[in-house]
């Protein structure tokens, strides 16, 4: 039986957080399940350090292999952060955070400890906090965090579809370059909205074209298989994608119990084990499955859609289960996402087609 080589390990601090954003998606998991069915609410040190242990003495790790801190708000049980960062100097880490926690004594362990990367999610900021300038007034030491160390970063969720381009701008203006743009799955999104999304994201890509390192993070075409058909190496393209979640990352909550990821804990299905008596390689033969032959399982409910093969960002396994009660069967907001970000990158491609025929690129206009 094949076992795999793991490149990370989500370790499920708590289930607590403050942060209360309306399209969170971890809502589904006390929907699906009672609080007390779960485990305890937060993380022992003693379990956190009985997870690492099972982790380098059981499991084939990556020579690059990190560690995530999950949640929950991951910051509200700050002491086993800091106790597993201590003990294990070598590994990097990273761990996403509303910013609400952080207090002035949690900025200076964070810079002291470089290998601790943050992402700032930004995505309350309108429910909570009225915007983006809001959020960062209230939170100011999440902002100096990001805005002191460049390795952190911000997750702009766009919800506000009226302010998108005038909110990225004060983000790069204000906090960082460093950003990363996503729509909340759990919103219903209008078309028209959408549209308005394509036209506006495409406006920040002809405004930041010649800032090479913000523009190549924020252009979607650049991790895209439709972009690499068109200008890179069409051998290296894979026309569908999959995490591979489970073969190359495990998710591992507050008791000890082992998961391929969030969603599946979510759904509280598929669980491979535990720490104690070890992982059932067996419950990973779909998952080796579907990695040998992805447009068998990836394509199915897709086959006549526009985006078959080179969809940007394709199946979320776990988020179409808890969804659609079915791993394969794609989540429609999710969908939507993804024709949004499509007709960004195939717009794109056009008008480099055209430049790169005339002998310029779009970029040096």
């Amino acid at each position: 039986m094949k076992t795999p080589v793991y490149k990370s390990v989500y370790l499920y601090l708590t289930h607590a957080c403050n942060a209360g954003c309306s399209f969170c998606y971890r809502r589904g998991l006390f929907e699906r399940n009672k609080r007390e069915t779960l485990g305890p609410a937060f993380m022992s040190e003693d379990m956190a350090f009985r997870i690492l242990d099972f982790v380098f003495s059981r499991l084939e790790l990556d020579a690059k292999f990190s560690i995530f801190f999950w949640g929950g708000e991951p910051l509200l049980n700050m002491k086993v952060i800091r106790a597993v960062v201590e003990r294990y100097p070598q590994f990097l880490f990273h761990a996403n955070t509303s910013g609400k926690p952080v207090t002035e004594e949690m900025f200076n362990w964070f810079m002291a400890h470089r290998n601790m990367n943050l992402t700032w999610s930004l995505g309350n900021a309108y429910e909570k906090y009225g915007g983006l300038a809001g959020k960062v007034k209230a939170e100011p030491w999440a902002f100096r965090l990001v805005k002191d160390n460049l390795a952190n970063n911000v997750n702009f969720m766009v919800t506000q579809y009226d302010r998108f381009i005038e909110d990225f701008d004060y983000l790069v203006e204000n906090v960082t370059r460093n950003i990363t743009i996503d729509l909340a799955t759990r919103v219903e999104h209008k078309e028209e909205d959408l549209e308005r999304f394509a036209d506006e994201y495409f406006r920040l890509l002809e405004k930041y074209r010649h800032d090479e390192v913000l523009y190549r993070s924020m252009n979607p075409a650049f991790h895209s298989n439709l972009y690499l058909r068109e200008f890179g190496l069409k051998s290296q393209v894979r026309p569908f994608h999959y995490c591979r979640s489970g073969l190359e990352r495990l998710f591992i909550d507050t008791a000890g119990g082992i998961w391929q990821c969030d969603n599946m804990y979510i759904c509280q299905h598929n669980r491979l084990g535990d720490i104690e008596s070890g992982i059932d390689y067996s419950r990973l033969e779909l998952a080796w499955a579907i990695d040998a032959d992805r447009e068998r399982y990836l394509g199915q409910h897709c086959q006549d859609c526009e985006l078959y093969g080179v969809c940007p960002r394709n199946k979320c396994l776990g988020l179409n289960l808890e969804w659609m009660g079915d791993m394969f069967k794609p989540e429609p907001s999710f969908c939507k996402m993804c024709r949004v970000l499509f007709k960004i990158t195939k717009r794109y491609i056009e008008i480099e087609k055209g430049q790169q025929h005339a002998g310029i690129s779009w970029r040096e206009e």
